[in-house]
């Protein structure tokens, strides 16, 4: 059975490769992280990414608090694994909606439940979001879907030593678990989706 959080990431991966220009915030190469098994989606769009400096390989180079486009110049954003590791998401959040055209849409990953995951020399780890948070930091957009990574389990097990040796375990029984025991209507989470539309 696959995650209700994987279902979500596959309907709006869909969504936003339909744009003309999709800007992948943070993403230095094109379509690291989990974003490659998405790749062929967005064969027919102009996907570009921006990044804190040209060692990166993105294509806009620059400060997400500052991110150097016009305002209503991008249709669609995907931004993942990027505002727990700046100074004010608050900010980076209202420069994305700045750059979006009317209509345009926004995908994000955060983490909530996760272990410290600073690159000595490159990024530090300031920050871990809630509900309560999202809401607020997206709460100027005309639309607004969040959606849990799971529930207790796949939290806890974030915690294993070396458990990204092991995912090809873990995830499976994570989402048993949390199936389960219905972890999901609980608070706990290891992170968070979110697709709103400006």
């Amino acid at each position: 059975m696959i995650p209700t959080y994987k279902k979500f990431i596959d309907e709006k991966m869909a969504e936003i490769s339909k744009e003309k220009l999709v800007l992948d915030v943070g993403g230095g190469d094109r379509f690291q992280k989990w974003l490659q098994e998405y790749k062929d989606l967005f064969k027919e769009c102009d996907y570009k990414t921006m990044d804190y400096d040209s060692f990166t390989g993105a294509n806009v180079v620059g400060d997400i608090h500052t991110i150097p486009m016009n305002d209503e110049s991008v249709d669609a954003i995907i931004c993942s694994s990027v505002l727990e590791h700046i100074e004010n998401p608050t900010q980076a959040v209202a420069e994305m909606k700045r750059i979006l055209k009317p209509g345009g849409k926004i995908f994000v990953y955060v983490p909530s439940t996760y272990p410290y995951h600073a690159r000595k020399g490159f990024y530090p780890d300031y920050w871990r979001f809630f509900g309560d948070t999202l809401r607020f930091l997206f709460k100027d957009f005309s639309s607004l879907e969040i959606v849990k990574v799971g529930g207790y389990f796949k939290a806890l097990f974030f915690f294993i030593p070396l458990q990204y040796k092991i995912r090809f375990i873990i995830d499976p029984l994570s989402y048993f678990f949390d199936s389960l025991f219905k972890t999901e209507k609980r608070t706990t989470t290891s992170g968070y989706y979110v697709y709103a539309i400006k």
